[in-house]
């Protein structure tokens, strides 16, 4: 038996296996271009070693690609061949069964038994991180702040890894809505360690719930130039930051940003998808040109339109092709996106309840049916949460209501969205300006007057 710098045990007796096994972790919750670089070099150590293949077969789900599930698969007969041959233990067990849970397309599962895991080991940051992934697509920011919770006794400033897991408890927190916690931590993580980019990640995610914009791009300007090392997450870090100039109405920068940084490499990976099609959307609902931006993301989202394993990812799809002038393609995706939500994965339930009407909302908003996609919107607006995401990133759902609303002249539904919209977002010039535009549809020209005022107010502050 080896351990790791947290002093659990691992099934081998190759220091330098082990020792490697750690960093790739660690590269892992530092979202590091180096992470599999050193799971090979694990390998290269010791080639059976369980965990090394248990934490593979993790990697290649991550990536939401129907052509790694086999090989995700294969990562755990492997783990089990050596299992069988060396055995292992308990916490390395738990681990195999949480991968064979999602093999299986059982999220749920596989989350519970991170849990276990945490109850037992709650140093395990593998465990840590995954179940933070898991519950950010499935049980929401109350969930992340409860697994969190209970794992933070066995932390503090001595232990491997410290900076890391405030991180995971600073972005817990915001989701959970308690942001002065949240800011919090997550400045002392990224004090802890400047490259951290979740934790840097996390603090921008308050100032955007809190529409301090000016703050927020400072905050990225300071940190930005510690992400050499970061892998594509600095992409969806990078769109944070042309959020902050969008609601600034400074729409040159956001598409500066989009062209070097969100979509400056033309990626596939769904997250980098989420981000180009989010932003355009936002985009083209502000009435700003983006040129032929979209066909790349339609390009790709018609490559992916039958992947369905992530129901986040698959709305994200149907908007590149609804926008980017594939109809057919649009279309198929919809017929088969009702058969996957018959199945019994985690993912097809979350199509089935929520995903699928979205994407239908989508479409129809898209083909100049906004009363079909309002009542959608509306009749599923409590459920939206259940596609995962960040509130940052699902706030495109209460965009297209408000479009919806507008677009069909139901100005009674659109000032009640934007009624909400402005109370917690105060400082968005945009929504006081489509608040104005639906109290004047509604015949209220004083108060429309008042939203102009408190428009420009925003803009100036």
């Amino acid at each position: 038996m080896q351990q790791d710098s947290h002093g659990l045990e691992i099934t081998t007796d190759s220091a330098e296996a082990a020792a490697r096994y750690d960093e790739t972790v660690r590269a892992y919750l530092g979202f590091s271009t180096r992470t599999g670089e050193l799971l090979k070099q694990t390998y290269a150590a010791d080639a059976d070693l369980a965990l090394a293949h248990i934490t593979r077969g993790y990697f290649l789900h991550l990536f939401c690609v129907p052509a790694l599930e086999r090989k995700a698969v294969q990562a755990r007969e492997a783990a089990e061949a050596t299992i069988a041959q060396r055995g292992a233990t308990p916490r390395e067990k738990l681990h195999l069964a949480a991968l064979k849970a999602w093999n299986a397309g059982d999220m749920q599962a596989a989350t519970d038994r991170w849990e276990d895991i945490l109850l037992r080991w709650p140093t395990d940051t593998l465990a840590i991180r995954l179940s933070h992934f898991s519950h950010f697509y499935l049980t929401g920011g109350g969930a992340m702040r409860e697994s969190i919770n209970r794992i933070m006794h066995a932390w503090n400033e001595d232990e491997p890894d410290y900076g890391f897991v405030l991180g995971v408890a600073s972005f817990s927190h915001e989701e959970a809505g308690d942001y002065a916690t949240a800011e919090a931590l997550g400045r002392k993580a990224v004090d802890i360690n400047p490259k951290d980019i979740w934790a840097t990640h996390a603090v921008a995610h308050v100032m955007e719930m809190q529409g301090r914009h000016r703050d927020g791009i400072a905050w990225l300007d300071r940190h930005c130039g510690e992400w050499s090392e970061a892998n594509n997450f600095r992409f969806h870090t990078w769109w944070h930051k042309a959020l902050y100039h969008l609601e600034l109405d400074q729409y040159d920068a956001v598409l500066a940003l989009y062209d070097q940084q969100v979509r400056g490499e033309q990626t596939e990976e769904y997250l980098d998808i989420t981000n180009g099609t989010a932003m355009l959307w936002r985009l083209e609902l502000r009435g700003v040109d983006v040129g032929d931006r979209w066909a790349e993301l339609a390009d790709i989202s018609q490559r992916h339109m039958t992947d369905h394993l992530l129901a986040f990812a698959d709305a994200h799809y149907m908007m590149a092709l609804a926008a980017g002038g594939q109809p057919d393609a649009a279309d198929e995706m919809l017929a088969k996106l009702e058969a996957d939500a018959n199945t019994t994965s985690t993912q097809g339930a979350i199509n089935a309840e929520v995903g699928l009407p979205v994407c239908r909302a989508t479409l129809a908003l898209r083909r100049d049916q906004p009363a079909e996609a309002l009542d959608i919107l509306m009749n599923n607006r409590d459920r939206i949460w259940r596609l995962g995401g960040s509130h940052a990133q699902r706030d495109i759902w209460a965009l297209m209501a408000v479009q919806a609303a507008m677009a069909s002249k139901d100005y009674d539904t659109a000032r009640a969205l934007l009624a909400q919209r402005t109370a917690t977002k105060p400082t968005s010039a945009w929504s006081w300006r489509q608040y104005a535009a639906a109290l004047d549809g509604a015949g209220d020209a004083t108060a429309a007057e008042t939203a102009r005022q408190r428009a420009a107010a925003a803009l100036a502050a």
